[in-house]
């Protein structure tokens, strides 16, 4: 779905709607629990019993650990700046990438120079990664490599590389080779760490090439060699890098995908390793990544059939059923493509990678035996949907919908409601009546329950501030967690700091701020207005201990009692917010 900058000011509410903080946690924590609390361990400090904790319904998540002594929490967005070390701006476009959200006109392009300069680092990157592999310091990998099946030939036809262990080597490298800082930066080879050092973004992982459909060096893929977490990481979004819009492998396999009359994406890395080192040249992956339609159209340019080959087990083909249905519900018309997809399913559970190398003609049985994806969907409706409950029989047989109307064949039309109408068990007369009455197909609207809840204390406080920037020094010791809303959060972390707003690049935050300016307030004179902001801000803490309190109460009721160290933290917890509430609320009836 693309965002075009008239909406971008609903760009946060729609990327939390399409995005759960389940899916995007669970990708660096284990989690375990149910649809309203799901726990798991700490991220961000090492601890041995789980203290960190989701709620789903809510969206937010909060650690108790002793570390974080239930001081770590927000959504999704604060998760990711913290466990990325990134700024809001970066969290919200790699959550809009996760969720298949593409906003246009987001950054200002970089001039020829700029891009120029990010080559030299990537390209320097790429020479130092390889000397590392080839190095005494590289044999751990070069063997893990070769247990992998990968020849010392195929090693270096397919560029893999080593980040060493240290915390600067590549930066040092960088400095040597002449790459300027903030080309080193902004390709997203090194990272500043809340200590304001600099430190390379790849430490101890194999590295791998990522480089667009024209052979262009874009960023790097990183595979854990240790027991480090995640497994996989990527450069992040870069003016050369957006991994929404790319195919990895897509440079080697555009001759075997012409050649073939067909495209088969899969999940990994490894797995078009694998597949290109068995001769399936036409096999490229979506880098664990939704797949998106910009990557649907990359593949459409060169084949008029595309084959999904995604994870095989319960949770990968339901997480790939959830990805389809987000393409087929969002704005973008699937007329032009639909038909040239089908989904290839791995009935043994095994990856793509490991079914290549331990049978190939299994894995060309698995290809020839691909499905249409209207039918994959329509098999596997119930992995997603209830389909005992009437509500969700309408909504399961919408999606499909979706699909019969923008396709003109009737006899295609018919097969496919008459295979929706034996999946849901009703005869093909009493089907749901279609929700989508023109030939638009225009989705459902997306909820703004978020802005419909939103707090208007926290804006009101925000545009005093940005009204009266005397009062920039009377909120450094105030924390962000008071501010609900993420933008008005990421504002005020800029008026906290030394940065001028006026000095803001963001499109999505300088609307806000305009928006801000122009809010009435009443006229006062300095000292009153202190006074105000001394109110709003105990108005807002008031606000936020009272959701802290409701999320201790559903961690406290919910199967936090298993742990008695994290049970006490979370107690301990409790009454220092019991405390402080009663404390604000003093205060505000003195």
């Amino acid at each position: 779905m693309t965002v075009s900058n008239n909406n971008q000011h609903d760009v946060v509410d729609l990327i939390k709607s399409q995005l759960s903080i389940t899916d995007v946690v669970s990708k660096y924590v284990d989690l375990k629990g149910n649809s309203r609390l799901m726990k798991g361990l700490c991220p961000f400090y090492p601890e041995n019993t789980p203290s960190f904790v989701i709620y789903p319904e809510s969206q937010i998540f909060k650690c108790y650990c002793g570390s974080c002594a239930g001081t770590s929490g927000g959504d999704i967005f604060s998760f990711v700046m913290r466990i990325e070390n990134i700024n809001f701006v970066e969290a919200l476009n790699m959550c809009a990438e996760l969720a298949g959200v593409k906003l246009n006109n987001y950054q200002p392009k970089k001039t020829k120079t700029v891009k120029k300069d990010l080559n030299h680092a990537l390209e320097s990157a790429a020479d130092f990664f390889k000397n590392s592999l080839n190095s005494r310091y590289g044999l751990p990998a070069s063997n893990y490599l070769k247990d992998r099946g990968f020849s010392e030939e195929q090693i270096k036809e397919f560029n893999f590389g080593l980040s060493p262990t240290g915390l600067s080597t590549l930066v040092d490298h960088l400095k040597k080779v002449g790459v300027k800082s903030t080309s080193a930066v902004e390709s997203g080879l090194v990272q500043k760490w809340a200590d304001n050092t600099w430190h390379d973004f790849f430490v101890d992982r194999l590295t791998i090439e990522i480089r667009d459909e024209d052979n262009n060096l874009v960023g790097f893929g990183g595979r854990s060699l240790g027991n480090k977490t995640p497994k996989y990481i990527n450069t992040p979004q870069t003016e050369l890098f957006n991994k929404s819009e790319l195919l990895f492998g897509l440079n080697l396999a555009k001759e075997g995908i012409l050649k073939r009359k067909e495209c088969v994406i899969v999940e990994g890395y490894m797995d078009v390793f694998a597949a290109h080192s068995e001769g399936f040249n036409n096999v490229v992956a979506c880098m664990g990544t939704s797949l998106t339609f910009d990557q649907l159209n990359k593949a459409k340019k060169y084949t008029d059939n595309i084959i999904l080959c995604l994870d095989s087990d319960l949770a990968g083909k339901r997480a790939s059923v959830n990805n389809l249905i987000k393409l087929i519900n969002s704005n973008e018309n699937l007329s032009h493509i639909h038909k040239s997809i089908s989904i290839a399913s791995i009935d043994s559970g095994k990856d793509p990678d490991d079914l290549i190398r331990q049978d190939p003609s299994e894995w060309e049985t698995v290809i020839s035996n691909a499905m249409p994806l209207y039918k994959h969907l329509i098999n596997n409706l119930d992995l997603v949907f209830d389909l005992t409950d009437d509500m969700q029989i309408n909504d399961a047989a919408n999606v499909v919908y979706k699909l019969v109307f923008q396709n003109t064949d009737s006899h295609s039309q018919d097969q496919t409601l008459g295979l929706l109408a034996t999946k849901l068990k009703i005869e093909r007369e009493k089907l749901p009546s279609p929700k989508i009455l023109n030939s638009k197909l225009s989705p459902r609207p997306i909820s703004n329950s978020t802005n419909n809840n939103q707090n208007p204390i926290e804006k009101h406080t925000i545009a005093l501030i940005v009204q009266n920037k005397l009062l920039k020094n009377y909120i450094k010791e105030q924390s962000n967690e008071l501010f609900h809303d993420p933008k008005l959060r990421a504002i005020f972390d800029i008026l906290k700091s030394d940065d001028d707003i006026e000095h803001i690049t963001d499109n999505i935050l300088n609307e806000v701020i305009i928006d801000l300016k122009s809010f009435s307030l009443p006229k006062t004179n300095e000292k009153d207005l202190i006074t105000e902001l001394n109110d709003c801000i105990n108005r807002l803490y008031n606000h936020h201990l009272k959701r802290k309190k409701i999320e201790q109460q559903k961690a406290i009721e919910l199967g936090l009692e298993s742990n008695a160290d994290t049970i006490d933290n979370v107690l301990e917890d409790s009454l220092n917010t019991n405390k402080l509430l009663k404390e604000i609320q003093s205060n505000q009836n003195q």
